[in-house]
């Protein structure tokens, strides 16, 4: 009996399965036909692939519910029912471009999707950048999304830059590229000067404000930045970029992308050199870029892998200047080691010295793997090593005011003679590898990752005296002063959950699980050594109600602990000057180092928006409200590097909205703004001047955090030509924490600072860029010319200040040149 229900199945199979052809073409989003376009049967052996046209047949024998599935490298996948072919016609697929990479769980677990995802993000991509950049750091770029800001240290923007979302600063942003942590392990700081031109390799950066998701790395409480890098392209192409502008600004760049081969391979390769004298005094750069990507694309295999980075040299720009030299042409552009100020004109200035220079190098290596193992599971893998190693000689002549800095005398060399006019070189070398493995599981009601990071680092660093007058016999640039060993390692693992519970209610739900150690061994002369951890529990939630077709809603909760850097610790690069642990004493005198002084800050974070949008037109509108425990802030002082010193504050309050817009005027214009407004406060805490002195903070604002920001981007295209405009404007903050109270406090302490003003003045900026893109065929496929003018209205501002320190930024000045393609 069993026999014979078995044969009448097959029986019945063979009758439903008719003999078909298909025919279609399959042509992308510009009607160019797609060759090597894979086509085949779900449920059967029968497959094929495009022709150089993107034509395709297929014949056999199967049943009409069965689906006709088309795949191409760099498209979206598609899968469609036979029986929307008809017999005897041709069928016009289209096939929609996505990111060619290897990190598609990555770009689903942390790119945020309008309407879906709760929570407030912005996005930049490939066109955007190809559009609008020239010669920008990713700062500068990032610096009209929204509640975000940027300064340079040289006022234009080459060489060091910063960037803040909310007033938070990098150092308490996330940022990763491809999914691998940038933020540096013991500093927490980004230093996008490691990794020169990388816009020009880049395809999508998401930015989102407010605490950082665990998909793409450590705790964070300003915001993440996810950079995603993917240069591949499916034809050969090579392009040829020259500029060149104001303080002798120039930039070279070459570019090859190899195109698909044999439908597997790609690869791309990117040498660039940037130089310029900068604005301010002494403030030149020497940049070297490089970037090699190779990629292999299997039916479910792909591997990826990356090489970047570039040997920099640049001289040292980290000291701002006094609020009166911000709105004069000619002591705005000044570049001292040190200077001393006092009712509107300086008492005493040192200038920075030539030979107070950088070089440094820090190659990235990336292996990036993805397994498919069905439509539903995909794996995926990153390896990486980061290999940092350079020097920085800056101007040590202060350290004659020292009894001993240098540590000459106790170590037996002639204390008769003091090292004066020294040059200090402090060396560093970094080596930081992990891997961080993820897993997206698709289901009937939304998207599962899991993933975990295991991050390791460990670094050398020394200063000894590179040059001085009246050194003691003996003496030589081996000679160390100070030399320690730091370590940082990162274990996190976590689950993001993404669950519909209908068409229109979305839940995100994410626990991340964040282990922290810190370590410093091996310190000369003092022989400091302690091991120090931190395991946190950040649990977030967020939920998105789709209101109608055009209108949506979200509300989202987090909490993030997040541990200071190591110098907050321990500044063992200063234990000559003084520094000591900071670590309760035991009675002993020795350091109980189970109880730091300093403690992790935690944050409470509260987010509600509104998010609307049609084809012509969009606009979201965002609140967000932040309660903090020792949230560590400046304190209005900065290291003798240019670097503010932080410390914990009891409680914080950070509070406000954020509004965008977006508008397609016709077929050529767009126009963009956005605003934010925000109260930043301490709610708790006071600043100890000596002895039992103090300053009650309570109410004061926050130093480096403005009130309102607003920007608007101007956008027209017309055939090959571009034209945009943007402004920014940002709103008064003040330099330190003690607000508009500052004459009050000098009045009860004086001299405890020696400024007297700390507000930095509100100001307006507005830039300009236009292009035109055309063929010149048979000799370039492409040609593209353009002209940059930064700071239009020439206005004489600072972007940024700690404590005395202020950071103009250049006046009007230009940019130009020319893009072939080969």
């Amino acid at each position: 009996m069993k026999r014979i229900v078995i044969l009448f199945l097959l029986f019945s199979g063979l009758l439903s399965a008719q003999a078909v052809e298909l025919k279609g073409i399959i042509l992308n989003q510009l009607n160019q036909p797609l060759q090597f376009a894979n086509v085949r049967i779900t449920d059967s052996d029968i497959g094929t692939i495009t022709d150089s046209d993107g034509r395709f047949e297929l014949s056999g024998r199967f049943n009409q519910d069965s689906q006709v599935r088309i795949s191409f490298i760099g498209y979206k996948s598609i899968a469609l029912p036979v029986s929307v072919f008809e017999t005897g016609k041709v069928k016009t697929i289209y096939l929609e471009s996505e990111l060619i990479t290897s990190q598609t769980v990555l770009v689903t677990g942390s790119i945020g999707k309008e309407g879906v995802t709760p929570m407030s993000f912005s996005k930049i991509d490939r066109r955007d950048i190809e559009e609008s950049y020239v010669n920008q750091d990713i700062p500068e770029m990032l610096s009209y999304l929204p509640s975000t800001t940027f300064y340079s240290e040289g006022g234009a923007g080459v060489g060091y830059n910063y960037l803040s979302i909310r007033g938070f600063d990098q150092r308490r942003i996330s940022v990763a590229i491809n999914g691998i942590p940038q933020n540096e392990p013991e500093d927490h700081n980004v230093y996008w000067v490691d990794f020169p031109d990388l816009l020009a390799s880049t395809e999508l950066i998401q930015v989102q404000r407010g605490a950082g998701a665990g998909v793409i790395g450590y705790p964070s409480i300003g915001g993440a930045i996810n950079i995603i890098t993917s240069p591949f392209s499916d034809k050969p192409k090579m392009d040829v970029d020259v500029k060149a502008g104001s303080f002798n600004t120039r930039k070279y760049t070459a570019s090859f992308s190899s195109g698909l081969i044999d439908g597997k391979y790609s690869v791309y390769a990117k040498l660039g050199h940037v130089l310029s004298d900068g604005y301010r005094d002494y403030n030149w750069i020497d940049f070297k870029s490089y970037h090699l990507s190779a990629v292999r694309y299997d039916e479910k295999f792909t591997t990826q892998i990356n090489l970047f980075g570039g040997p920099i040299a640049d001289g040292l720009t980290y000291t701002g200047l006094p609020k009166f030299a911000v709105k004069d042409k000619d002591l705005r552009r000044a570049n001292y080691s040190y200077w001393e100020a006092e009712n509107g004109e300086y008492l005493y200035t040192l200038e920075r010295r030539k030979d107070e220079i950088e070089n440094f190098s820090q190659p990235h290596y990336e292996l990036l793997n993805e397994y498919k193992m069905n439509d539903d599971v995909t794996i995926n893998s990153a390896l990486f090593l980061i290999v940092g190693d350079g020097f920085f000689d800056y101007d040590g002549s202060w350290s004659v005011y020292y009894d001993d800095y240098f540590r000459l005398n106790e170590n037996g060399y002639d204390s008769e003679k003091v090292p004066a006019n020294a040059l200090i070189r402090a060396k560093v070398e970094n080596h930081q590898w992990g891997w961080i493995p993820r897993v997206s599981i698709n289901h009937s009601s939304g998207n599962l990752v899991a993933g975990a990071e295991l991050r390791f680092h460990n670094s050398l660093h020394w200063g000894a005296v590179n040059y001085a007058e009246n050194l003691p016999a003996g003496v030589t640039k081996d000679y160390k002063y100070y030399q320690y060993e730091g370590g940082a390692d990162n274990i996190n693992a976590y689950v993001h959950e993404l669950y519909n519970v209908n068409d229109d209610l979305n839940i995100l739900a994410e626990l991340q699980l964040a282990y922290h150690k810190y370590s410093l061994s091996n310190e000369k002369y003092v022989g400091t050594e302690f091991e120090l951890d931190n395991l946190a529990l950040n649990p977030r939630f967020g939920l998105n109600y789709k209101l109608n077709s055009e209108l949506s809603g979200y509300f989202s909760f987090a909490r993030v602990t997040r541990v200071p850097r190591l110098k907050n610790y321990y500044d063992a690069a200063e234990s000559s000057g003084g520094e000591v642990p900071q670590f309760k004493l035991n009675s002993d005198g020795s350091y109980n180092f189970d109880e730091p002084l300093v403690n992790p800050e935690v944050m409470n974070s509260f987010e509600l928006g509104l998010n609307y949008s049609k084809s012509s037109y969009s606009g979201s509108v965002n609140l967000f409200y932040m309660i903090f425990n020792d949230e560590i802030v400046k304190n209005g002082q900065l290291d003798r590097f240019g670097q503010p010193v932080t410390g914990n504050i009891d409680g914080t309050i950070h509070s406000g909205i954020e509004v965008t817009a977006s508008a397609k005027l016709g077929k050529i214009f767009d126009f963009t703004i956005n605003g934010a407004y925000s109260r930043n406060y301490i709610s708790e805490g006071s600043d100890y001047i000596s002895g039992d002195n103090s300053i009650d903070l309570k109410d004061n604002r926050i130093s480096g955090f403005p009130d309102v920001t607003f920007n608007a981007i101007l956008n027209a295209r017309y055939k090959g030509l571009f034209v945009q405009l943007t402004g920014k404007y940002v709103g008064e903050f003040y330099s330190d924490n003690y607000d508009e109270n500052l004459s009050t406090y000098l009045k009860q302490f004086p001299g405890f600072v020696d400024y007297t003003d700390n507000q930095v003045e509100a100001y307006f900026v507005a830039n300009m860029l236009a292009s035109y893109k055309f063929e010149l065929k048979p000799v370039f496929n492409t040609v593209n010319v353009f002209v940059q003018v930064n700071n239009i209205l020439d206005n004489l501002y600072a972007a940024y200040a700690v404590g005395k320190e202020f950071f103009p930024a250049a006046e009007r000045y230009f940019l130009t040149g020319i893009t072939v393609g080969l």
